[in-house]
């Protein structure tokens, strides 16, 4: 391959591991269980520190853990890739935010998070193969009227 081709094919993988990463952020606060299950291999492992465990286990609880809040926004910032072949690994800072109401309140619950993910190139394209969730910070504001 010559070095013009490895550093298109370089750019058009990073895109892409970018995209998948954004994929899911937007398909988790859609509640696109189709669409967040579409990000992973069938194989694939999680551990979310609050979860862990195969795909359909964490799936589930993530389903259910969002199921209370009337609102999430996941926010992608930073991302690091690197890619090997068909193989690749990336960091990617988020800030995820959760609206809920108590009986008194509606609170914010914000958390810092980076996924550190292990993915690998699909016929379909980019999956994340392995995530660990490393939480950075959380807290939990009531919201002022």
């Amino acid at each position: 391959m010559s070095d013009d081709a490895a550093l298109a094919r370089w750019v058009v993988d990073r895109a892409a591991i970018r995209d998948l990463v954004t994929r899911y952020a937007v398909a988790v606060d859609a509640k696109d269980w189709p669409a967040v299950r579409a990000c992973f291999t069938p194989d694939a492992q999680c551990d979310y520190s609050w979860f862990k465990g195969d795909l359909d286990t964490v799936l589930d609880a993530i389903e259910r853990g969002l199921a209370r809040f009337e609102s999430t926004t996941h926010l992608v910032g930073n991302h690091l890739a690197a890619i090997d072949g068909d193989d690749a690994t990336a960091e990617t800072y988020t800030l995820c935010h959760h609206r809920f109401r108590t009986a008194d309140a509606a609170i914010d619950r914000i958390a810092a998070l980076r996924y550190l993910d292990a993915l690998v190139r699909t016929p379909d394209g980019w999956r994340i193969r392995r995530r660990d969730v490393v939480v950075t910070f959380e807290r939990a504001d009531p919201v002022a009227s």
